[in-house]
């Protein structure tokens, strides 16, 4: 009985030991987007690990606002959904440069971004736009949410992001289940 029961507690930990080191080797994958023959781009190999660097969400107003999101991520991948009035909607991917990703960390820095509130909003106020920002510095996330009565340099660090809108880079993300044949 000993015998059985030692046995069976073996077996136990091999496995757990060896689904340990199993997921420890996903971790290493990267984001790759590949061209397929159609010309379109897909993600594979998308990391775990690639954490979050800034991001960006607008959201609607009455009026004719920009609406999208936008995901920065350390590896400079930037995964962005466009909903309404913008030049291009969908889902599209980029990959930025080390330069224009330290001009995010600078402008955080001048503008003193992780000193800001962490909202700007006056619930009395409405058909205002609003915009949530974050980014991480010195491995502190900091994340804004303006509405109103927020200092003009929170604009700034958005421009940041609406500048890459007019890049001609952006490449459309197609998904499987989205894909004719």
């Amino acid at each position: 009985m000993k015998q059985v029961f030692l046995i069976l507690i073996s077996t136990s930990l091999l496995i757990a030991c060896a689904s340990k080191k199993e997921s420890s080797t996903n971790q290493g994958e990267t984001v790759e987007v590949v061209n397929t023959e159609n010309d379109d781009y897909e993600f594979k190999n998308v990391s775990t690990s690639d954490s979050l660097f800034a991001s960006i969400e607008r959201s609607p107003c009455f009026g004719q606002c920009p609406v999208y999101s936008m995901q920065i991520y350390n590896s400079g991948w930037v995964n962005y959904k466009g909903k309404n009035f913008v030049q291009r909607t969908g889902e599209f991917t980029l990959q930025l440069s080390s330069s224009q990703m330290l001009a995010f960390v600078n402008k955080a820095k001048a503008i003193q971004y992780l000193e800001m509130d962490d909202s700007y909003d006056n619930p009395s106020v409405t058909d205002v736009a609003s915009a949530t920002t974050s980014i991480v510095l010195n491995g502190t996330r900091k994340k804004v949410y303006r509405r109103f009565g927020f200092p003009k340099e929170l604009i700034e660090f958005e421009q940041l992001f609406d500048d890459l809108l007019n890049s001609d880079q952006w490449k459309e993300v197609i998904n499987e289940k989205d894909k004719k044949f």
